[in-house]
């Protein structure tokens, strides 16, 4: 959204009109690029992205719940806000969030207590966030008559300031999820684990990234972290794996987390799936690369090639495959920039260490993806693993 002429103008595009409300999202600055990828995932809507980590969301007045419900699942979100008044390129003057505070409607908070809280996104403005914060409440009290009070220690409500140099939204706090609200399914707490593993945090994206509405695939299952968050949002999951042991070892898992019920494991190659077509809504894999995972003997290439042309095959018509591909100093020189050519291609690197960064890719509508014939793999001999 551009900035209007004047102040009054931008606010007055911010207020919230009767037919639907308008949530605003910020999420993770670690990832802020795959944290918006992801609200949109999960709840299937467009953000409206005001900044890098700042976006709103349109929803009706009777979803907001259901909507918060789906948010709540988003792991790299960290706030969601009923928002009440929004500015892009706000100034650094602390009268515009007194004005842009005034612009807005405040019936929540009549006859409630309410304290304001200032979120800084580096830095800006320069200004205190006391300051900030007093000017806020002052406008808020103002526009509510006086039919509300303040109360900065156990407040009914909590007024929201998210502002940074790109954009300033102003609203009510619903929903602040803790960090660490997947820790409990850690590695350490698995009876079978692996170095490799994925952990529950980088799982549970991968799951959202996959947008299943029922039924997902992980043909490098490993320990079975991702078939673990799969199955705790609901959904179901089968997994593959070439190694015996680690099947059994990821059916353990399953079953300590009472994740059985929705999850299967079997033993097979991921590069000849043993599934019929168009069976999948989702594929999510993080294929080995050599470094802790075993490759037994396999051309990695090739793999991320069979992957691709299997995962077209088992997938229905929409479905999506998210893949993880590493990169970096440490990594084969055959698995730099493999799937690049794939249309509709999305990468999100997250930073591992100086030699690795690890790619997450995503490919939504993978079979119309390769219905225009840009991916050609090119053709190789399935050979037999080495599992010695």
């Amino acid at each position: 959204m551009r900035r209007a002429a004047s102040c009054e103008a931008v606010m007055s595009r911010g207020r919230v009109g009767a037919p639907q409300q308008w949530l605003g999202v910020l999420v993770s600055g670690a990832l802020p690029q795959l944290g918006m990828r992801e609200v949109e995932r999960v709840t299937g809507r467009r953000l409206l992205r005001l900044g890098s980590r700042i976006g709103l969301m349109p929803v009706k007045p009777g979803n907001v719940r259901d909507a918060l419900a789906l948010l709540y699942e988003c792991v790299l979100l960290q706030e969601v806000l009923l928002a009440k008044a929004w500015a892009t390129d706000p100034r650094p003057d602390v009268d515009f969030y007194r004005e842009l505070a005034a612009s807005a409607e405040w019936s929540e908070v009549e006859g409630r207590s309410f304290a304001v809280r200032v979120r800084k996104l580096g830095g800006f403005p320069p200004t205190s966030s006391i300051e900030l914060a007093a000017k806020v409440g002052d406008a808020v009290y103002d526009a509510c008559g006086g039919r509300c009070r303040v109360d900065l220690s156990r407040p009914e409500l909590v007024v929201r300031l998210v502002v940074s140099a790109e954009a300033a939204i102003l609203g009510v706090l619903l929903l602040k999820p803790r960090g660490d609200r997947l820790r409990l399914r850690a590695s350490r707490f698995k009876p079978f684990t692996h170095p490799a593993s994925l952990t529950p945090e980088d799982a549970r994206i991968l799951v959202n990234l996959a947008a299943a509405e029922n039924r997902v695939l992980d043909p490098f299952c490993g320990t079975g972290s991702v078939l673990i968050e799969a199955a705790a949002r609901g959904l179901e999951a089968v997994g593959v794996d070439l190694d015996r042991e680690v099947v059994e070892g990821a059916w353990r898992n399953l079953k300590h987390f009472s994740c059985d019920a929705l999850c299967d494991v079997v033993a097979g190659d991921a590069r000849m799936l043993p599934f019929r077509e168009s069976c999948f809504d989702a594929v999510t894999a993080d294929p080995p690369y050599g470094r802790l995972a075993p490759t037994h003997g396999l051309e990695l290439n090739r793999v991320y090639e069979r992957l691709i042309t299997e995962s077209a095959r088992v997938l229905k018509n929409g479905g999506s495959l998210v893949f993880i591909r590493p990169e970096g100093s440490g990594v084969p020189q055959s698995l730099k920039g493999v799937g690049e050519q794939l249309p509709l291609l999305e990468k999100y690197p997250v930073y591992v260490h100086s030699g690795l960064t690890r790619v997450i890719c995503l490919v939504p509508h993978l079979k119309t993806a390769l219905q225009g014939g840009a991916y050609a793999p090119r053709g190789e001999h399935l050979s037999k693993p080495n599992l010695a």
